[in-house]
Formats: C-alpha cells, structure tokens, sequence
C-alpha cells in the first residue's frame, strides 16, 4: 500500500503551457480567468518559480475543450511568439491515499515505477491526499499496471 489506496485514470487529457509568461500578482489568475469565462474547467495547475519577470504556467483540461481552448489563447497571446503549447494524447493517472499525509517516498516510488518501464511524465501535481501524474495516452496500461505493483493496489 504505502501510503496510495486507491489509483484511476482518466484519457483524453491535454496539457497547455505558457512558458515564460509575464510574471505578476495577477499573472495566473488572469490567465486562468480568462479559461474560466469561456467555460474551460482545469486541472493540475501547475506554477514554476519566477525568474525574475517571467514564470511557465501549466495545467491540464479535457481534450474535447480544444475548441474553447484556441478561443481564448487568441485573446490571451494574440502575438504568436507568446503562444502556449498545446499538446493533447495524454492520460491523468491519480494516486489517492489518506495515509499520504504521513508516508515518506510516496511520489519518488511512483516516478521509481514509471522510470523503470521507460515512461515519462509531461506534469505531476500534488496534494497532501493525493498525486496526479501525466502521461502519454498509449503508456497508460503499463503505467497503471507498474504504480499497481509499486502501491500493491488491486
């Protein structure tokens, strides 16, 4: 078990990143308003440190909401040289557990696990109950097979 007692996935995820975005207080709500106001629900959000007046925003939404996507990047970067990268085919895996809060090496087993069956993973978010990981859609079964056998979860 060590800490996870529950793992899913969920398919047809697609990850959007603004790297070097302009860096403010308001820098990652007003981009994620602006998702928000077209109906967009994300996930794993994911902020970098800034460097300085530039950070890299990330997070993940479902496939199916390409459409509303590109609708509000044309309003967000209408100069091109500051668009997002956008890419779609990725699987969430979610590690769950309520005995994360005190378990050591939690996400270092999970990303042991993954590393040896050569899968990388594009984002992590976390949680004191839980670990989401993203991974390309077709190394979805193996990857859930090899966190089934780290966590010893059926």
């Amino acid at each position: 078990m060590y800490g996870v007692s529950k793992i899913t996935s969920q398919p047809d995820v697609m990850l959007v990143t603004f790297p070097a975005a302009e860096y403010s207080a308001r820098s990652a709500a007003n981009h994620l308003d602006a998702f928000a106001q077209n109906g967009v629900v994300v996930d794993m959000i994911c902020q970098s440190a800034p460097r300085g007046t530039r950070f890299d925003l990330s997070f993940t939404t479902c496939g199916d909401a390409f459409a509303a996507v590109m609708q509000v990047i044309t309003k967000l970067a209408p100069d091109k040289r500051q668009a997002p990268l956008i890419s779609r085919g990725y699987s969430k895996l979610n590690l769950f557990g309520e005995e994360m809060v005190t378990s050591c090496g939690v996400a270092a087993r999970a990303l042991s696990a993954l590393a040896d069956e050569n899968i990388e993973v594009a984002l992590i978010t976390t949680s004191d109950l839980d670990i989401s990981l993203l991974v390309r859609e077709e190394n979805e079964d193996v990857a859930l097979s090899a966190l089934h056998k780290a966590f010893c979860v059926d």
